[in-house]
């Protein structure tokens, strides 16, 4: 059975777990630096203990920044649950169930797919999309549902080409939404 899994973004901060080692290792480097001019008579044994300190400091900022630039993954903030299917006469969204008769319109975003570069420059953000910005709005019963759903390179949008097509020959789909999905 084809499905995507559904994800319900959370609206709070979230850090990852290196940038939260990189604040400690900040916060040592300048609790040594405050010593050593708390405690002059220790002043050898704090040097060296600094010098330690700003080289792993260092090395720690050069492997951050690579693994930033070329592994991680934007971070996810939120939880799955359920599962996206699109069949020919229905739509499942977790645990709700829309009839096509009863759909009034549908529309699907769905640029973001997992491990792709995400567009940012920044030189301390993730380059690599986690996949999530993707969603389907349901226009049903005058009410707007929508559902966030993962996107990988083999689990996409495009497997429902096939059922998309129904809703787009039934006026359900715009022309150009489903042109995105199936080009």
């Amino acid at each position: 059975m084809k499905k995507l899994k559904i994800f319900y973004p959370d609206n709070s901060i979230k850090i990852h777990k290196s940038t939260k080692v990189l604040f400690i290792l900040i916060s040592l480097i300048l609790i040594t630096y405050f010593s050593k001019k708390m405690f002059p008579k220790n002043i050898e044994n704090l040097e060296l203990l600094y010098f330690v300190m700003v080289v792993i400091f260092t090395v720690y900022c050069l492997i951050y920044v690579i693994n930033i630039n070329l592994f991680r993954y934007e971070t996810e903030n939120g939880t799955y649950s359920g599962y996206l299917i699109i069949e020919t006469e229905k739509i499942i969204c977790g645990e709700n169930t829309y009839l096509i008769n009863d759909i009034e319109k549908i529309s699907i975003l769905n640029y973001s797919i997992r491990g792709k570069f995400n567009g940012n420059i920044s030189a301390l953000n993730p380059k690599k999309s986690n996949g999530l910005k993707n969603y389907i709005e349901i226009h049903h019963k005058n009410q707007i549902y929508k559902y966030h759903f993962l996107q990988t390179k083999t689990e996409n949008m495009k497997m429902f080409e096939n059922e998309l097509r129904i809703y787009y020959e039934k006026g359900i789909l715009g022309k150009q939404n489903y042109e995105n999905i199936t080009k």
